[in-house]
């Protein structure tokens, strides 16, 4: 059984039932004192064992991730009652991707983008949400919306999945079904854990 697929399938099925967390997932660092952190992330794509997100070059995420932090990433479907644990290994995607996925992000995240380059970097401190509103003003006006270019600084990874744990809550009888999934060379094998 390939829990990919598994994944795939619930997430689409999850889209059609108009589940809020179909396209989020739940993005956990812990950096190498053992801190940990959790961030809400949109998840861009899934192929083969490959879960992609875009991150900001400027975000404490994105240093975390250069500096080798470990990661678990959650996906959490309430609609199917289905959640998956994923860890692994990261690898950062080719530039020349990013900058063509970055087009079709919405506006809004178009000009955070841009706010990270001209005013500072995210998750920084700023003196009032008003001025965060000026920029993003200031910057509508100065950029031709339609056309306007990745700024310096717009990254992606993909996690790279070896370890996958399902957790399926539809037991009547409250004894979920969980297993756990480990890639071993192109093959996963699966072990049923207690839930």
């Amino acid at each position: 059984m390939n829990p990919i697929t598994h994944i795939i399938n619930d997430r689409n099925e999850a889209r059609k039932l108009g589940d809020s967390n179909a396209d989020t997932c739940f993005l956990a660092l812990a950096d190498k004192q053992g801190q940990a952190s959790v961030r809400t992330l949109v998840l861009r794509n899934i192929s083969d064992n490959r879960f992609t997100l875009f991150v900001n070059k400027t975000s404490p995420k994105w240093q975390l991730l250069q500096a080798g932090a470990s990661y678990e990433l959650l996906l959490w479907y309430p609609s199917m009652q289905r959640q998956y644990r994923v860890g692994g290994s990261m690898l950062e995607i080719d530039p020349t991707l990013i900058k063509t996925n970055w087009m079709r992000r919405p506006l809004g995240s178009k000009l955070l983008d841009h706010v990270y380059h001209s005013m500072s970097a995210q998750s920084s401190e700023i003196d009032s949400r008003n001025a965060l509103v000026t920029e993003i003003a200031r910057l509508r006006q100065t950029h031709k919306i339609d056309d306007m270019p990745a700024p310096e600084g717009v990254g992606g990874v993909e996690l790279i999945a070896t370890r996958i744990e399902m957790l399926d809550l539809n037991s009547d009888d409250r004894i979920h079904d969980r297993q756990i999934f480990r890639l071993h060379e192109d093959s996963w094998q699966a072990t049923v854990l207690i839930p």
